[in-house]
This record gives C-alpha cells, structure tokens and sequence, in this order.
C-alpha cells in the first residue's frame, strides 16, 4: 500500500523519454516515487489525493539565494549594486542577530514552500542555526555564511563563516540537509584565502557557493588587479577543484565558460535580481553550448523583492530569446531543465531528485490549472513556464512529506513568525 496515492494528474515528470504523462497516477511510499505510470496501480493508498487533472511536477530548486533577507523586501529599490549593498544593505545587515535571522528564514522559507521551491543554496549568516531549522521544517539543501576577508589582520579560523561551518559539521542532521563552504566572490577576499578555503573544503569533503562575474565592474576590476578573469584566477587556486556553485556569471567570457565546464562549476542565473541591479544578462544559451550546467536562483528578496522562482523560469525563458534573436533557441522545456534537472546537478542529487522517475526521493509539487487565468491547457511544459506562477501551487513536498497544501504550512507557525518579524526583527534591525 502506498503512502500517499496520487491519481487523475497530469505529470510532468522532465524525464526526457516520456516528459509528460496525461492523466496518470504517482505512488509514494516513505521518501520515494514508489510507482509513476498511465495506468492505475493495483495497490491503494492510505491517502488518496484526485489531482483532477492538475500538475504534478518536480520540486522547484533556487540554486542561490539569501533566505532570511526576506526581512528587507522592498528596503532600498532602484539603487546600483554598490550603492545598494554598502549604503543601504550592509549597514542594515550589521544589526542581525541569530534571532532576527532565523525569523526572516522560516518566513522566506514559508514563501518559497507555498511557491513550490522543495531544495535551496542559502548564502546568509548565523548557518549553524538556521541549518537545524531547515533540518525541522522539512526543506531540502546547503547552508553557507560568506566569507569576506577585507581586514589586513583577517585570521581564517575566525572568521565566523569558519567557525558556523565547523559546527554544522557536527551537528547528527538528515541527509537533505548539508553545510557549504562558501568564497563570497573574487573581490571580496583575497588569494591566500581562497588557497586556505579549498583547504578545508576539501579536508572536510564539503562543496562550494560563489558569486562569480556578476557585474562588469567584478569581472574588469579583477583583470586589473590579477591579469586574469575572476573566474580563471579562482581556477588557479583550485577553487574549482571543490564541486562549485557560481552565481550569476553574468560577464564570464567564452574561454571563463570553458574552465567552468572542465570543472563541472555550476552557473546559476538570477534573471530578475541582475535585471533589478542593472548588472546584465547572464548567456544561459552560450554557457550551455560550451557544456556549463546551468541552474536558476532569485538571489535575495531585497534585489528581486519575491521568491516566486516561476517568474525566473520564465523571465530566463524570454531573456534567453531576445539575447540572441531566436525564438526557437531556447525552449520552455530547457528554461523548466534550470529549476529541476539542472538545479539537482548543481547539488549533486542527479539521480536523487530533480525528475519523476521511480525510485527517486519524492520532492513533488502540484499547480492548479484549473483557475480561469490557467485554461485552457494545450501544453503543460508550456503553460508552467508561460503562464503557471507560484501562487498556483497548492502542495509541496520533500522525500514524501507535505510541507505545504492548500494555504497551509504543516511544519511551520507562521502566524507566530510574521508576529515576532514585526514585534522583534523590524524593530532591531530599522529603529
């Protein structure tokens, strides 16, 4: 008998040999897909769920992003990037405590749980409690706390970022939930750092997360400084060795693409936050063609202002179109591949997660098609990146646990959340 029993769905499962299943049934036993076809099981479930024709798809995965800055949606808009982040954000940021942080986490969580995000890469402060907190509600992925090394007197084993990772690292915590080393980027720090980070990235056999080229002024500053590309000084220093997350890669060049391929570095393209900033467009088409895996992130809540990564899917979509002025080029099936099958990748959970196929853990959402704004539906793939938004999504789960159904959180109080944001974490961090 099934644990859970979904029946009358239509299934996107984004697996290339049979993409889409037309009224077709799924069966989840413990954390796996236990059964996926057209054809009705001959065991039951314990709970039956009628999709009524609704989609079933793959958990949604935001491959970069700063959860708890929820707190600072719509904070500092229409500012440049260095304007924005040393003028408005850092001063900001400087009053968090681990209480206020862990307040805007589960509320960023809650958002991204009620749009269909089932795995997130956080890059954000005060780890070594927000990972025990991802650990109990339920969501899937990597926690890291930036290293910035601009001090002359800057002692690696110190530094905070160390000191939270170290202690993720002995923490008993499930198997979904991982700690992360992260470089905040190239200019940030300096190279004895990076030598001393792939160190103990590679003592402690954990995976990196980096902003890499996101604006031009990152890139062209750092061939000013190095002679050589953000991404081609990192790769001299082994960065690159450790199985890598690059952020935005908005200016990386064709030969920056080229290192990334051979090491298997994952660019993750923040389509509305780069546009927010003005800081570019990332060449999702051009990265794939030079064979970089390409995954999608909304970076931060205060440079995109919603953690809808639906509006990613389909903003990449068209970008990827007009960048090179063809239609064709881009498909909505490769701008789904970004938050699912590539977004697996870039965590290392391809085979794990990221498709419907059985065996695989049960990280699986479902999206009313039913609503007036969603009809008719000639083409699923086509109506989740063209027309789908998150707030469409009616369930979320991880390895066969709902987290999220029809408005309601089941591992979250968000009532007491969005209380203590206003009673404790606005007032700490704005007064």
């Amino acid at each position: 008998m099934f644990d859970i029993l979904f029946k009358n769905a239509c299934i996107v499962t984004m697996n290339d040999s049979e993409p889409v299943i037309e009224s077709g049934y799924l069966g989840v036993t413990g954390k796996k897909i236990s059964y996926i076809g057209k054809a009705a099981p001959n065991d039951k479930g314990k709970r039956e769920i009628d999709c009524k024709g609704n989609i079933l798809m793959p958990g949604l995965i935001n491959a970069h992003t700063h959860t708890a800055m929820t707190l600072l949606r719509g904070v500092a808009d229409d500012y440049t990037l260095n304007e924005w982040l040393f003028n408005h954000i850092f001063p900001i940021e400087a009053k968090l405590d681990s209480r206020a942080t862990a307040i805007g986490f589960t509320l960023g969580v809650a958002e991204m749980l009620s749009y269909g995000v089932t795995s997130i890469n956080d890059m954000y402060f005060f780890q070594n409690d927000i990972i025990r907190i991802a650990a109990d509600i339920g969501i899937r992925g990597y926690f890291s706390n930036g290293i910035v090394a601009l001090s002359p007197d800057y002692d690696f084993y110190k530094d905070r970022s160390i000191r939270e990772t170290l202690e993720m690292l002995e923490y008993d915590l499930p198997d979904r939930v991982k700690p992360q080393l992260s470089i905040h980027s190239e200019r940030t720090s300096e190279p004895y750092v990076w030598d001393m980070a792939v160190e103990f990235a590679q003592k402690h056999n954990i995976t990196m997360h980096i902003h890499l080229s996101e604006t031009l002024s990152d890139h062209t500053e750092c061939i000013k400084k190095h002679g050589k590309t953000p991404a081609e000084v990192l790769s001299e220093h082994g960065v690159f060795s450790v199985p890598t997350v690059a952020a935005h890669c908005v200016h990386v060049s064709e030969s920056d693409m080229d290192i990334m391929a051979k090491y298997n570095v994952t660019a993750v393209h923040n389509p509305v936050s780069n546009l927010k900033l003005a800081s570019g467009i990332a060449d999702v088409v051009a990265m794939q063609r030079h064979g970089v895996n390409v995954a999608l992130g909304t970076d931060g809540v205060c440079s995109n202002n919603s953690h809808d990564l639906f509006e990613e899917i389909k903003l990449s979509a068209l970008l990827a179109k007009n960048k090179h002025s063809d239609p064709s080029l881009f498909t909505a099936y490769d701008a789904l591949k970004l938050a699912t099958v590539n977004g697996a990748k870039s965590q290392g959970n391809y085979g794990v997660t990221g498709q419907l196929i059985e065996g695989y853990e049960a990280d699986i959402i479902m999206l009313d098609t039913q609503k007036v704004q969603n009809q008719p539906v000639h083409n699923p793939i086509s109506s989740l990146v063209y027309t789908v938004t998150g707030k469409d999504c009616v369930l979320t789960m991880v390895q066969g646990k709902i987290l999220y159904e029809n408005g309601e959180f089941m591992t979250i109080d968000i009532e007491k959340a969005l209380r203590e944001m206003k009673e404790y974490a606005l007032p700490l961090i704005m007064g």
